[in-house]
């Protein structure tokens, strides 16, 4: 993903309803997405298919990559993708999805 889209997402997350900002999840995500990309966070896919959940909203302030499997569906929004990560996911089942899309969800949890 470039700079410009990165700087569009945490654009519309400071510009995101009072609702919205004020949650910790949006302030966290604000924060983390900040950083620059030497420091951002990186999850490799064996570790999201442990901690997710069936069905459960996951949002990675970072990259996924491309190391393990995913054996259950889930939806997952990220700042950055591997390709191989990508395919492998849509291959499981999961849903790929956008942060600002994610985060007007209710029930979505972070992973770092």
């Amino acid at each position: 993903m470039e700079k410009k889209s990165i700087r569009n997402i945490i654009g519309s997350l400071e510009k995101a309803d009072p609702k919205a900002r004020n949650s910790g999840l949006a302030q966290r995500m604000l924060k983390l997405a900040s950083l620059p990309r030497r420091r951002r966070v990186t999850v490799n896919l064996s570790k999201l298919n442990s901690l997710a959940k069936p069905g459960e909203n996951i949002i990675v302030p970072g990259k996924i990559l491309a190391t393990g499997s995913v054996d259950k569906a889930f939806n997952v929004a990220a700042i950055e993708w591997s390709g191989a990560s990508a395919k492998k996911l849509k291959d499981a089942g999961c849903k790929v999805l956008g942060i600002e899309e994610m985060l007007k969800k209710e029930n979505a949890r972070l992973i770092v």
